[in-house]
């Protein structure tokens, strides 16, 4: 056990690996101008490994009762590379930075069939007398012609349709393979309090956070037989967020519980696709949603050599956190996006696009479910494709994650472990019909269509009650994985 724990800061030093302080993790600044210490720097390199799955739901009515049904469930598998780098500026105050470098994200739809037993539509008898699985002839999404009847993939450009058309097909929808930058997140720390300066207070930091959008923002398109639009494969979301966040820990003998808290006001970019289409206020929502949460835990120590700068920790955290008051790219965005029964126009008081053209491209599409420019070739240039950003309902995640902090010597140290977090069900698709107000002359009480009182993002295919999108167990499990090496 002696070599074992002798190695430890042989191995930190080969991996270049860090920490500083004997405070938790969540409360770990660089610190310069301290006494044997005139400069502090810490580089480090992560890596997070998420897996995501949820349930789409739909509503249906039977012209009495709303009902919510089934329909299909969403995977997702994305790979995380994320580069840091700290400077301490004087006693405990530091500047920081990071960029998260997405290796690659997929995404894929498959027919809700987990229930026990499993019965169809044309299952349905006195025994079972509800349809419990989803396949092509009882998706409300093949119905209403938002994806097509024998799917689509996107990872296959020179034939994307009719890969998933046979009876015992789970699979119905497959996403791009994206990968990029979406943000570059930079900050200030603070410590107001250092429990190694005074013993008898707590650690104490203060951050301001700003996340910036450089990557250029995703998009998603059908048209990929010809030319593989590069916004198909971009993972930028064209959101600035801008925050504040405090950590507190307070180290006991063995035990250091931590306290996080924090919050993130979403902003649109220039370059985006949270676009506001009118100036009359008839736009219910603009902005993405912002963030609110906090995280508690501890990091229990059942090993640590002061004077070799050497400790083991093993952190449990529980998290929570609030979504609220904006638009989003929400699970079914690229099922939503370019789909031929969402076409519009973003510009409802213009007449180009009414409710006759809206029905011959859909009309069109259903019998060239194959052909991309359904729009001209169905007889209606004025109309536009559905961009996928939908208003979001506001929710909730609740998340634990449990790790091991390692620090392997003075110079390095590694962190690892897994996070899994779930979200409350909410809607995905909510627009409102716009407002009644926003022009002179017509009926207060009710939005009249085909004037600037229509909401432009509304689509009463996805946003009617009754025909609204919701998620459900949504679960989402992390693996990750730090490096960091403090000079």
């Amino acid at each position: 056990m002696r070599k074992v724990c002798g190695l430890l800061p042989v191995v930190g030093l080969f991996l270049g690996i860090s920490t500083t302080s004997q405070a938790a993790e969540v409360t770990r600044v660089a610190s310069s101008f301290d006494e044997g210490n005139p400069f502090d720097l810490h580089f480090g390199v992560g890596y997070d490994f998420e897996f995501k799955k949820a349930a789409i739901l739909r509503e249906w009515s039977d012209g009495t009762t709303n009902h919510i049904a089934r329909d299909l469930l969403y995977r997702q598998q994305r790979h995380t590379v994320l580069p840091n780098l700290e400077i301490g500026l004087y006693k405990d105050i530091a500047v920081y930075a990071a960029l998260p470098v997405v290796v690659s994200d997929n995404r894929a739809y498959s027919f809700d069939q987990e229930a026990d037993p499993c019965v169809y539509a044309d299952q349905v008898n006195s025994t079972n007398p509800v349809a419990t699985c989803v396949n092509h002839g009882n998706s409300t999404s093949i119905r209403d012609g938002i994806i097509p009847r024998d799917g689509f993939d996107a990872t296959n450009t020179s034939d994307p349709y009719g890969q998933f058309g046979g009876a015992d097909t789970e699979t119905i929808f497959k996403g791009p393979t994206r990968r990029g930058v979406d943000q570059v997140h930079v900050g200030l720390k603070f410590g107001l309090l250092n429990q190694e300066r005074l013993s008898h207070m707590p650690t104490w930091i203060l951050g301001l956070e700003g996340r910036f959008a450089v990557g250029k923002p995703m998009t998603f398109s059908r048209d990929i037989i010809n030319d593989d639009p590069a916004g198909n494969h971009r993972v930028g979301r064209g959101v600035h967020e801008l925050g504040v966040w405090t950590a507190l820990s307070r180290r006991y003998r063995f035990l250091d519980p931590f306290f996080t808290a924090y919050w993130y006001q979403g902003i649109r970019a220039g370059n985006t696709e949270f676009r506001n289409f009118t100036s009359t206020g008839s736009q219910s929502k603009v902005n993405p949603q912002s963030l609110l949460g906090f995280s508690f835990g501890t990091e229990i120590v059942p090993f640590e050599r002061k004077a070799k700068s050497q400790k083991v920790a093993v952190e449990l955290r529980g998290l929570a956190q609030l979504r609220y008051n904006g638009r989003g790219y929400s699970e079914a965005w690229e099922l939503l996006s370019d789909s031929p029964a969402l076409v519009g126009t973003s510009d409802p008081g213009s007449g180009a696009c009414t409710q006759q053209d809206i029905n011959r491209v859909v009309q069109y599409a259903k019998n060239n479910p194959e052909d991309p420019n359904y729009i001209e070739n169905g007889g209606s240039p004025g109309c536009q494709s559905f961009n996928g950003i939908t208003d979001l309902q506001d929710y909730a995640t609740f998340g634990i994650r449990g790790g091991l902090n390692a620090q392997l010597s003075k110079f390095a140290s590694l962190n690892f472990g897994v996070q899994a977090m779930t979200n409350t069900r909410h809607f995905i698709t909510m627009a409102g019909r716009g407002d009644s107000s926003a022009s002179a002359g017509g009926d207060p009480e009710r939005v009249d269509a085909n004037t600037i009182e229509v909401n432009p993002v509304r689509r009463d295919v996805i946003d009617n009650v009754g025909r609204r999108y919701l998620v459900d167990d949504v679960w989402s499990v992390t693996g990750y994985f730090r490096f960091l090496l403090t000079f």
